[in-house]
């Protein structure tokens, strides 16, 4: 009976998996991840039907059970390698990890190496039970564990790829509910694997671990056709009825052949195949009206997916793979808001209506962006990307990916514009297809990279309101060592990034932070907060080396100018000079909006030490009063063009800003008819 149910389950996995395999590896074969499933089916395919011919050969049949058996250990160890590598390429969306790379490489390799001697011979292969691999005075129980623990690792490996990618995935509903159903497909492959070729179960009952397999294939099933791993919900519905339906008539079709000639050649008594050949004439004859009343069906029968359905078929495009462009839309932004850790984005048509949305946020938000979606000099409306979760403005390398997105979505909207209206000039589509398919190409790479560049470009300092330093990406911190306060050091850094080439001397540092501290306490606390700051600034420094970060020369301490990457000063201030160096109306608004979303408040609002004293005041003030005639010019533009409420709310937010009577504000929202209080 034991035997019966596991060759059952690996019927079952086997047909599970042919479907799968080739319905994702043929219809979504230009994401990587669909390639990996369709290489992990086939080892599965693999294993699957080596075993069912070693259960059913013949006791003659040796040879045949030989090399089913090595089709068998083959693929069950390619199987373990793909496991990892099919986490990774679901779980991760940007650049692996070297863990990730070593661990799918290795583990082909590993597989590969530890498959190979039980091909060539059984007694030679990594096993608990004999015949196995051993050496003089060391059991070969010892190596078939080893090699046990090994699977484990490498399974454990993918289930805790995926685990992280899940905690990562916030608030996108949808990615959470594909990496939720791939965990749990992965889970039961691999509870259903270590079953398997762990000892007792494996010898006694191995139907028990193949059929958790085959239920991994059962829920797999269920997330390529209802969570849309792979394709979009509505390809994958196309998709699913498009196989049932095909396959089921393809079936009843060759069974009724099949039947039919073998009755009739019982009954006139003949051998020649008159039944099928004619079949074969019919099915000619009759294949393109009934493959067009099955494409309808897919459809739906809707007159504007059938003009699709054929526009693509025109183009040469297969239809059950593709989504509707107009719909990508909501895909891409999804995407952007987890690779930006974006509080949400939405997409607006040139009438102002939403067209796809992502998340929530306060869209009246001076941090957020809005980008206009133009195509070859043509509007389709804006998008708008949400403050970032962190809280600090968008950085310079983050607006030009973001501009790149907004190209990719503006061509995809000229594309399902051409698409509508020009249906039956299919010779112009087809070069814009392949223009958007190469700009989310390079929209992908530059996501995948978007971790390296900031890394590469040193410190991005946000000092417009409170003092947030990022490197890599990453907020830092802590500022000091571990005999170093991280406020102390904190205050020394602004200190030194506010004096600029000018710096400062011990006795200047000393007098703001330690004014209360005896002079040789107050010089001790100075020099370890130094030595910590150092090594805040320069995590590779070694030893007594003191660096390049904090240079000290004529009794004046000096910041390295090569470590600050990016500051939002100084892209105030380009931006508030390119506004008015340029003589194009919309330009200048756009880096008027620009400079204004990086102004978060006051000069080192919250800094410890520093951001309280008098040595900031004066450049506080200027950067405030630059500001105010920020607000108050941009007001100025958007009275000009019409714009009311924008003009209004600038007026307004310059008069709270200087934080004193404003005559040109009043004036100004007297002369618009707006509420001054």
């Amino acid at each position: 009976m034991p035997e019966q149910l596991e060759i059952a389950a690996h019927g079952i996995t086997a047909i599970l998996a042919t479907w799968l395999g080739l319905t994702v590896a043929v219809r979504a074969s230009r994401l990587p991840a669909a390639r990996v499933f369709g290489l992990i089916a086939l080892f599965l395919v693999t294993w699957s039907v080596a075993i069912i011919v070693e259960r059913l050969s013949s006791p003659d049949a040796e040879a045949v059970r030989r090399v089913a058996n090595g089709f068998e250990e083959m693929g069950a160890f390619l199987v373990i390698a793909a496991t990892p590598h099919i986490a990774v390429a679901i779980s991760v969306e940007g650049t692996w990890s070297r863990l990730q790379r070593v661990t799918v490489i290795g583990g082909y390799v590993l597989s590969f190496l530890m498959g190979l001697p039980a091909v060539l011979d059984p007694e030679f292969k990594f096993a608990i039970t004999p015949p196995h691999f051993e050496l003089p005075g060391v059991p070969g129980e010892i190596f078939g564990w080893a090699w046990i623990a090994v699977r484990v690792l490498m399974f454990g490996l993918a289930i805790m790829w995926l685990v992280l990618a899940l905690r990562h995935a916030d608030r996108d509903l949808a990615r959470r509910r594909q990496l939720q159903v791939a965990l749990l497909t992965v889970t039961l492959g691999v509870v259903g694997g270590t079953v398997r070729f762990t000892p007792p179960i494996s010898d006694t009952d191995p139907w028990i671990g193949v059929s958790l397999v085959t239920l991994s294939l059962v829920v797999a099933a269920y997330a390529v056709f209802a969570q849309g791993i792979f394709f979009s919900a509505d390809v994958a519905a196309r998709t699913f009825r498009y196989s049932v339906a095909a396959g089921l008539l393809v079936t009843v079709y060759v069974t009724v052949v099949v039947g039919l000639d073998r009755l009739v050649r019982q009954t006139v008594g003949i051998e020649v195949p008159i039944v099928t050949s004619l079949a074969l004439v019919a099915t000619i004859a009759l294949f393109e009206p009934i493959s067009e009343r099955l494409r309808s069906w897919i459809t739906r029968g809707t007159g504007r997916a059938v003009a699709y359905e054929r526009l693509l078929r025109a183009l040469g495009e297969p239809f059950l793979p593709n989504q509707v462009v107009e719909r990508s839309g909501q895909a891409a932004l999804a995407r952007l808001c987890r690779a930006f850790r974006l509080s949400g984005a939405f997409e607006l048509d040139i009438a102002g209506r939403r067209t796809a949305a992502h998340g929530s946020f306060d869209e009246s938000s001076s941090l957020s962006l809005r980008l206009p979606l133009l195509s070859n000099g043509t509007s389709y409306g804006t998008i708008v990307f949400g403050p970032k979760r962190s809280g600090l403005p968008y950085a310079p390398d983050e607006v030009e990916l973001l501009r790149l997105a907004a190209s990719y979505l503006a061509e995809s909207q000229r594309l399902a514009r051409s698409e509508q209206e020009q249906a039956v000039a299919l010779d112009r589509l087809s070069g814009q297809r392949r223009e958007l398919a190469s700009a989310g190409t390079e929209l992908r790479e530059a996501l995948a990279t978007t971790g390296t560049r900031t890394s590469d470009t040193g410190l991005h300092v946000f000092a417009l309101g409170p003092l947030r330093v990022q490197r890599g990406g990453e907020l830092i911190t802590q500022w000091g060592g571990a005999k170093a306060g991280t406020r102390q050091a904190e205050a020394v850094f602004a200190f030194l990034l506010d004096r600029g080439e000018r710096g400062a001397a011990k006795d200047e540092f000393i007098e703001l932070i330690w004014e209360d501290v005896d002079l040789d306490r107050a010089d001790l606390a100075f020099h370890r907060t130094l030595g910590g700051l150092r090594g805040t600034l320069e995590p590779g420094r070694r030893g007594g080396n003191r660096g390049n970060a904090i240079a000290f020369h004529n009794d004046r301490y000096r910041l390295d100018p090569a470590l600050i990457g990016w500051s939002d000063v100084e892209a105030f201030e380009q931006q508030i000079r390119a506004a008015s160096a340029t003589e194009d109306g919309e330009a200048s608004l756009r880096h008027l909006e620009r400079a204004r979303s990086l102004y978060r408040g006051d000069y080192l609002d919250d800094c410890p030490f520093y951001g309280d004293s008098s040595q900031v005041e004066d450049r506080r003030n200027l950067l405030r009063g630059r500001f105010v005639d920020l607000l108050l010019a941009l007001g100025e533009r958007y009275e000009s063009r019409g714009d009311r409420p924008a003009a209004a709310s600038c007026y307004r937010q310059a008069r709270v800003v200087n934080g004193e009577a404003l005559p040109t504000a009043e004036a100004a929202l007297n002369r618009l008819g707006a509420a001054t209080s």
